[in-house]
């Protein structure tokens, strides 16, 4: 077996070598002039030109993901539910859309609920162990037979 192993680990290196041996050479790539094409420089300060006051970006109601994924989750129930029968939150509807949608993304993500999708519609219900009491009964002891925790079997 040792042979066999020390003539594979050859043969690999020879096959390295020969693949290392017919790359081919890096390609040279000439730099980039913006003045070779007539017109680009101008075009390019057009586009920026006249911009005096850049404002940073703000949010006009910024988006609250705790907020939407306890909404989320306080519609959803043991059976399928489609993204659209979830209220919305605000009163822009596409960006209520897309916010319910990430949440949504993040909450399937973390294992909370089960997504999928049926034609146009994403469904989303609660994921298994996600959910309350896991239909077991409320003695546990009845369930098997025995009592206490182990068959009365205490740990040390």
């Amino acid at each position: 077996m040792s042979e066999s192993r020390d003539r594979k680990q050859q043969q690999r290196e020879r096959i390295r070598k020969i693949l290392a041996e017919s790359r081919s050479a890096d390609l040279p790539i000439p730099a980039a002039y913006l003045e070779t094409i007539p017109g680009l420089v101008d075009a390019l300060n057009g586009l920026t030109a006249d911009v005096t006051n850049v404002l940073p970006w703000l949010p006009q109601d910024g988006f609250d993901l705790n907020r939407y994924q306890n909404h989320i989750q306080a519609h959803l129930q043991d059976f399928p539910v489609a993204m659209e029968e979830i209220p919305a939150l605000i009163e822009n509807s596409r960006k209520d859309r897309i916010w319910r949608f990430i949440a949504i993304i993040f909450l399937a993500h973390f294992g909370l609920i089960k997504i999928w999708q049926e034609g146009q519609s994403i469904i989303v219900m609660k994921h298994e162990t996600n959910r309350k009491r896991q239909n077991i009964s409320g003695n546990i002891e009845g369930v098997d037979g025995l009592e206490g925790s182990l068959g009365g079997i205490e740990a040390w």
